[in-house]
């Protein structure tokens, strides 16, 4: 055991604080007398003490003698890859070091990648096995490593880190993370990791200029590495389209191709680029062959039109042309891939398109290129658009000005619906580890039951060779309770009998007295049975009044059939081949079977708020319309048109950094076709078209982008036309990420008219930044530029060899040792080291309790056998014994009383004492009487008359009183 004093100076301080307090207790009161006053004075020295040392930081240390090793072990795919396994190795040799521990000794293990994961917490002699934490391997972050390792170490055990890695950094900072350790006094040792040379042909990155005009040259800069000459294969392709291809020879180390190409049109477009050797065998890492960049063309502003029936957009599309828009009219084959292919256009139309056309990342592209990048949306249609269509809770729907929920609309028709699912044994095929088909079909059919309002009732049945019904015919008060009973339904067996479903589900519909009645079947299109009924059984229910719909799992056998089956039940037909899509297809049909969602009536619209979408635009003369969709305005959109009543026909608002608009009917194909030949239908989509469009980039300011290892930088530099420097501006970034993640990142200035900020970008995929300007509370202010990188596959294959430089730099920068192998890693102990614990809680405790005692001495009365317990007997001071005053000082003390207050008869005082002092003789002692004394009988005494002037001074006094 030791004691230290972690801040010695601070000691300075605290001392003269002492030798204050206890000059001070000296001069207490003089009623604190004897052990009351010593232990009032030592209590209050002790205070005064405890907080000095609590103020030098005063700590206790205890001897180390147990070791604690952690082992980071590299499990990037640089190092653990076939022919490496560099981390196979590495346990191997950390369970061979664990053999020589002291039983007191702890070893623990941390692996790492891209992050870092606690492999096997520090315990004495743990097994080693093979690692099965699960990490992402794609990149190498030694600091992650180092801080894991630390946050693992016990502080009772003197601890040591063991770095086994090839030392290659591709994020992160290993020095910051080292210099941690360094002033914990944590020693790490490095053991560099051989990686196997290999032939390797890789792309390094690909470089384009930031920004061209349409038409104008562009050169492709593709930079590569290489360990020997090859001769390759280039493919370039511009937004997912190839434009170029061919045979080139790279040299061996760093080598340099480019391509000339011509910017298209405007928007931001990415090039990608991937380089195969003619030889295979010649290239250790195919990943790493891929590179890409984006451009960013300026110019008039794109519009993409997607439509199910392109046909009928096309008089939609010459409007918005006509306002100065380049459009492209494309199919649902033609959906943007990526958030990178929607960038190069500034405005997206979908006209009629089913949600269907969209994988669900796709959504979320759709959602980012709007709600991150700042693009226009707009959405119109009937049949196959909003909830009909299916987008009602999904990505697109979040940032459209309209919601599809129709529950609480009280002009809607009550309904029945049963939900017939299909039990049989195909439905246990899992589409996910640990998901099955049932459970997808389960899930859909519970969203479906959350979608009705208490007006409606439903039930569902799951069905093999017989009818299970799962969950009654019930009123759907609180749809959250029946979801649960629907989701634990178990598979069966066999195949679905069409025919038992139909006629129980047709029995119960009958029972019902609602407005509308709705069979919604779902079966295997290869394993539906029990058919010949079938058609008989639909004719019969659709003379009832009752609508058949039927979702078919894949496109098999039956699917024919069940097709037939939903034309006669006056229903709709879905084949449905990718389970995830069932939710939605669900969803879409009990909106569609609610036959809330479309009123099919002509009307005439009036206008909303004012807007520059629909300036100029008289809808007093507009023809009448056939029909509209029913939707639900969002709180803070804007009405620009009214249908009906209190029903929107066109809506718009800000969502993020983008706009977009509903216009909730078709767009000349159904309901709107007398507005073909009106002059109003081209002024109002030209104007809206140019509205929602992407705001052109500022010319006053240039957004720069660099990857540093796993991060982004963002660079903004703010020049206006005079050449001045743009100060002071509140810039925020917003980041579309892959997998649809969006991060907002604030700017700091960091020079004149220079703003920057850093943003993870540890992920392979597309960034796309775009800055804008916050002008108002609300974050909604002007863009100042988009811009974007490319971070591809295999970044960590790219390096090659060991970094044994980074390494060594570790080691000394926390006192380790670079080592040749673990065997010795317990056997060359430490020296032993010290661990101290802070003890000014404590110290400062005591200082608390000690004043309160001292208080408490001070004011409470304690017997004084208590206090002579306190203190202890050489500390008290001595006992004083009372003297008692004499008769002739009482008498002095009298006089001086009277001659200040009667200084005129001092003289006679003066006289009376020198008489008194005359007369005073010496008492005469007698013998004692030898014998028994006689008691003397009691006489009154008479009052002696006073002999003196002294006498007589007190007698008239007494009297007086």
């Amino acid at each position: 055991m030791s004691l230290r004093l972690a801040a010695p100076l601070l000691l300075a301080l605290g001392l003269p604080l002492v030798l204050l307090v206890a000059w001070r207790v000296r001069s207490l009161p003089s009623s604190h007398a004897g052990p009351r006053r010593r232990a009032i004075q030592i209590a209050l020295v002790l205070a005064a003490l405890c907080a000095a040392l609590a103020l030098a930081r005063l700590e206790l240390g205890s001897r180390l003698d147990q070791v604690a090793v952690v082992f980071a072990i590299d499990r990037s795919r640089s190092v653990d890859r076939p022919g490496d396994e560099g981390a196979a190795h590495a346990f191997d040799a950390a369970r061979r070091a664990t053999e020589s521990m002291r039983a007191d000794d702890l070893a623990g293990v941390v692996v790492f990648g891209a992050e870092a994961a606690t492999e096997v917490v520090p315990s004495p002699r743990p097994p080693l096995a093979r690692s099965t934490a699960s990490i992402p391997r794609d990149a190498t972050d030694l600091g992650a490593a180092i801080r894991r390792a630390l946050a693992d170490l016990p502080a009772e055990h003197s601890g040591r880190i063991v770095l086994v890695s090839d030392g290659v950094e591709t994020q992160g900072d290993a020095l910051a993370a080292a210099q941690i350790a360094a002033g914990r006094g944590i020693a790490i040792d490095v053991l560099p990791i051989e990686r196997a040379p290999r032939p390797e042909i890789a792309v390094e990155r690909v470089q384009l200029p930031r920004a061209a005009d349409p038409g104008q040259p562009i050169e492709l800069r593709i930079v590569t590495r290489a360990t020997h000459d090859a001769e390759v294969r280039v493919r370039v392709s511009r937004d997912g389209a190839p434009i170029a291809e061919g045979t080139t020879h790279v040299r061996a180390g760093g080598d340099v191709l480019t391509m000339r190409d011509v910017a298209s049109d405007p928007g931001v477009h990415r090039y990608d680029v991937l380089i195969e050797p003619v030889e295979a065998s010649t290239d250790g890492a195919p990943e790493n062959n891929e590179g890409g960049a984006f451009l960013r063309v300026s110019g008039a502003s794109r519009a993409l039109v997607l439509s199910d029936r392109p046909e009928e957009a096309g008089a939609l599309a010459e409007a918005i042309r006509r306002a100065g828009l380049q459009v492209e009219v494309r199919g649902r084959e033609g959906v943007p891939v990526d958030l990178g292919e929607l960038a190069s256009f500034d405005l997206l139309v979908l006209s009629d398109l089913n949600a269907r056309a969209f994988t669900q990342e796709q959504m979320q592209a759709v959602r980012a290129y709007v709600r991150d990048m700042g693009g226009g949306l707009l959405m119109t249609g009937v049949r196959d658009a909003f909830g009909l269509g299916g987008y009602a809770y999904t990505p697109i729907e979040e940032v459209l000005p309209a919601t599809f929920d129709l529950r609480r609309r009280r002009d809607r028709a009550s309904l029945a619906m049963v939900i017939a699912i299909d039990k049989s044994g195909s439905m246990t095929v899992e589409v996910a580890p640990g998901v099955m088909k049932l459970d997808l079909a389960n899930e859909a059919a519970a969203r479906s039951a959350e979608l009705l309002s208490p007006m409606d009732r439903v039930a569902v049945t799951h069905v093999d060779t017989e009818v299970t019904w799962t969950l009654p015919m019930t009123s759907v008060t609180n749809p959250a309770a029946l979801a649960g009973p629907i989701r634990a339904a178990q598979p069966g067996g066999g195949g679905i009998y069409v025919d038992v479903a139909l006629e129980a589900s047709y029995s119960l519909l009958r029972e019902q007295q609602t407005q509308l009645k709705h069979l919604l079947l779902f079966s295997d299109g290869s394993d539906s049975e029990e058919m010949n009924r079938a058609r008989a059984l639909v004719t019969e229910a659709a003379r009832a009044g009752i609508t058949t719909s039927i979702v078919s799992m894949g496109a098999g056998p039956d699917s024919p059939e069940l097709e037939v089956l939903s034309r006669l039940g006056n229903g709709r037909f879905y084949i449905v081949d990718d389970m995830t899509e069932l939710p939605r297809i669900f969803t879409q049909e009990t909106i569609a079977a609610s036959r809330s969602a479309v009123v099919e009536e002509a009307f005439r619209p009036t206008p909303g708020a004012a807007s520059q979408a629909t300036e100029g635009v008289d809808f007093a003369s507009a023809p009448a319309l056939d029909g509209f969709v029913v939707v639900n305005a969002r709180p803070r959109s804007s009405t620009l048109a009214i249908a009906r009543g209190e029903d929107p026909l066109l809506l718009e608002w800000q969502a993020g950094v983008g706009r977009s608009a509903v216009f909730a009917t078709d767009a000349g194909a159904r309901f709107a076709r007398s507005w073909l030949s009106w002059p109003g239908y081209a002024r109002m989509f030209g104007q809206l078209a140019r509205t929602l469009a992407r705001s052109p980039e500022r010319r006053d300011a240039g957004v720069h982008l660099a990857m540093r290892g796993g991060e982004g930088e963002i660079r903004v530099e703010a020049i206006d036309e005079d050449g001045r420097y743009r100060n002071y501006l509140e810039l925020v970034a917003t980041v579309a990420a892959p997998g649809g993640r969006s991060i907002e990142v604030p700017l700091a200035q960091t020079g004149p008219g220079r703003y920057e900020s850093r943003f993870d970008a540890s992920a392979p995929g597309s960034y796309l930044v775009t800055v804008r300007e916050v002008a108002d509370d609300e974050g909604s202010g002007g863009l100042v530029g988009t811009a974007g990188l490319v971070r591809a596959r295999g970044d960590e294959l790219r390096g090659e060899g060991t970094d044994r430089a980074r390494l060594a730099q570790i080691a000394a920068l926390t006192g380790g040792q670079v080592l040749g192998d673990l065997d010795r890693v317990f056997v060359d102990r430490p020296a032993p080291a010290w661990a101290y614990a802070p003890l000014w809680q404590e110290l400062l405790l005591a200082a608390m309790w000690l004043m309160l005692i001292s208080v408490a001495l001070r004011r409470l009365v304690l017997p004084r056998a208590w206090l002579e317990r306190l203190v202890p007997a050489r500390f008290r001071a001595p006992a004083r014994r009372p003297v008692a005053p004499t008769p002739l000082a009482t008498l002095e003390a009298l006089r001086g009383a009277k001659q200040r207050a009667h200084p005129e008869v001092a003289p006679e005082i003066a006289r009376a004492q020198t008489s008194m002092s005359a007369d005073i003789t010496p008492p005469i002692v007698a013998p004692p009487p030898s014998g028994p004394a006689e008691k003397a009988p009691d006489v009154p005494r008479s009052p002696t008359p006073p002999s003196s002037l002294a006498e007589s001074l007190l007698e008239r006094k007494k009297k007086r009183r």
